[in-house]
């Protein structure tokens, strides 16, 4: 009897066990030094016929082990070289459509250096859905759904190792607020290896596909409360719990804690000194409203939604909002004013600040405050100062998929003290999704399906900005010439700059997941035209967006 979440009745699914002890979730740890033996015996005390995977030597190709209902079956091997792997059982389904009560059937398999390992922890990934109107529909991180899910401590300064194992049914872009985290190592259950050098290493927002492992680190520089989640937004929010539609419209309705579900992890930093003082600078102050688009709708299970954006000052309401350009090491201060029918909050997404204005309602903030949500009629004043230049986003961080779906997103561009922002060398596109109807709804480039041309010129070496903002899918993404993808240069990932080595030309073609963004640069060498070509696998067709670009 499994219960992922505390508000929730228990359900009745299969788990694994160490012999003598209660059945658990994630499946139990097996972690060894190299060059160990593991013997496993299984005993499967289920009425269904069990395969389990995983359990066999990396050096080899991949075996099973099949199980008869009440059988029994073992397994000798060496696991193989260093690195994060796993073994999962399943009736009969496959990893990536495994969602039943076979689905927690997921357990580590760590392989330490013969010297050690530094300490880490161990992460799984799960997904159970038991389908019908009012099934449960659970994301759980090692068996747990937020607000359940472990809240992690750590001290201002502490190293932090993670060890992260994909077993199910979908990716997972997750994204850290407040600080970078470097990607040391990659694997696929076969090989585990460090870091690819045409990958970025260093990222806010990172994808995890089913089947896949990542072992990350990160240093907790900044006191206060953060999160660490999933930015597929149905696997964070909280329509299990809320019949539809009331879960697009009200969440400041709901406990302080059931914001959220799913994949969370809520993180607190304590600590810390007083940091290096800091030139006095006068703030830039500016005001950004949150209000409707006249005249647009979205509709979807008898749902009908106003359109949403933002505007600076009294300029128009828009969907993206207006490009923030901001400057490193001048501070900002932002009037958010909340004109729209419902609370809401803004994240700013990338930005490494104070957690109090980081944009996540009654979690956010230190042991003086919390960050509240910001009421209809009422405002919230945030405040910053970018310690990088690079390309962020602005977003809603409150009722995400209605809010986001309607269109409360942006850019935010932060550019090296004393340069503007060239419009003729330097062009963003922001990728997002047009309404609250996720299968049926278009892709939008710069809130078209069809984008505003951008010209560029031959010979000259351009800046191309890509933020992925969909609410649910990951997009492809291509620069094309006719049919083909051209040369471009990887420049940045999540605003920080890549390193030399993995800045080598590369086809212009890359995937592009929710809470991502990419910058490259591309020097056209003739006269004609290119194509930004937006495509977005949904669960029944395909769509696509796109933006000309010709070369004069």
């Amino acid at each position: 009897m499994w219960q992922p979440e505390a508000a929730r009745a228990p359900y009745r699914i299969l788990a694994m066990s160490e012999a003598g002890k209660p059945p658990v979730v994630p499946a139990p740890l097996i972690r060894v030094r190299e060059g160990v033996t593991i013997d496993v015996s299984i005993t499967n005390r289920s009425e269904a016929e069990l395969v389990v995977h995983g359990l066999h030597d990396r050096t080899s190709p991949p075996s099973e082990l099949r199980i008869a209902a009440h059988g029994k079956a073992t397994a000798r091997f060496r696991p193989g070289s260093t690195g994060t792997y796993f073994y999962w059982a399943t009736k009969k389904e496959p990893l990536d459509n495994r969602t039943g009560d076979d689905s927690q059937l997921t357990g580590a398999l760590v392989v330490d250096p013969r010297e050690g390992s530094p300490e880490d922890r161990v992460f799984v990934f799960g997904h159970y859905n038991t389908g019908g109107p009012n099934g449960l529909d659970s994301w759980v991180i090692n068996g747990r759904s937020w607000p359940d899910t472990e809240r992690l401590r750590y001290d201002a300064g502490q190293t932090v190792r993670w060890r992260w194992i994909n077993g199910s049914s979908s990716s997972h872009p997750m994204h850290l607020h407040g600080q970078y985290f470097r990607v040391l190592r990659d694997g696929d259950n076969q090989r585990d290896a460090p870091r690819a050098a045409d990958l970025p290493e260093m990222v806010v927002t990172e994808s995890l596909p089913t089947g896949r492992t990542m072992t990350m680190e990160w240093t907790a520089e900044r006191a206060g409360n953060w999160l660490f989640h999933c930015h597929i937004l149905f696997h964070v929010i909280p329509d299990n719990r809320l019949p539809l539609p009331q879960w697009y419209t009200e969440y400041a309705e709901l406990p302080h804690d059931q914001h959220m579900f799913g994949l969370v992890l809520g993180l607190t930093i304590s600590g810390g000194g007083q940091s290096a003082p800091r030139e006095i600078k006068e703030p830039r102050r500016l005001t950004l409203r949150v209000g409707e688009r006249p005249g647009v709708k979205f509709a979807t299970h008898g749902l009908e939604s106003p359109g949403l954006g933002y505007a600076i000052g009294d300029g128009p309401v828009t969907a993206p909002g207006p490009m923030l350009v901001l400057q490193r090491a001048q501070p900002v201060e932002i009037d958010v004013v909340n004109q729209i029918a419902h609370a809401t909050s803004v994240h700013w997404h990338g930005i490494e600040l104070e957690s109090y204005y980081d944009g996540v309602p009654h979690w956010g903030g230190d042991g003086r405050r919390r960050t509240p949500y910001i009421e209809p009629g009422m405002s919230f004043l945030a405040k910053f100062t970018p310690p990088r230049a690079g390309t962020f986003i602005y977003h809603t961080h409150f009722n995400e998929f209605a809010q986001l779906s309607s269109g409360l997103y942006g850019a935010l561009i932060v550019l090296e003290p004393g340069q503007t922002l060239d419009p003729a060398l330097d062009h963003t596109f922001i990728i997002s999704r047009g309404g609250v109807n996720d299968g049926e709804d278009p892709v939008l480039v710069n809130g078209a399906i069809s984008a505003a041309p951008v010209a560029l010129r031959r010979g000259v070496t351009h800046r191309l900005r890509l933020i992925g903002i969909t609410p649910v899918q990951t997009a492809t993404v291509a620069l094309l010439d006719g049919n083909q993808p051209v040369e471009c240069r990887p420049l940045a990932k999540d605003g920080a700059m890549l390193e030399a080595g993995r800045t080598s030309p590369r086809a212009a073609q890359i995937k592009v997941a929710p809470g991502e963004t990419y910058d490259f640069t591309i020097t056209p060498q003739r006269a004609g035209e290119l194509r930004l070509e937006v495509t977005l696998k949904l669960p029944n067709k395909t769509v696509k967006a796109e933006a000309r670009l010709p070369v004069r």
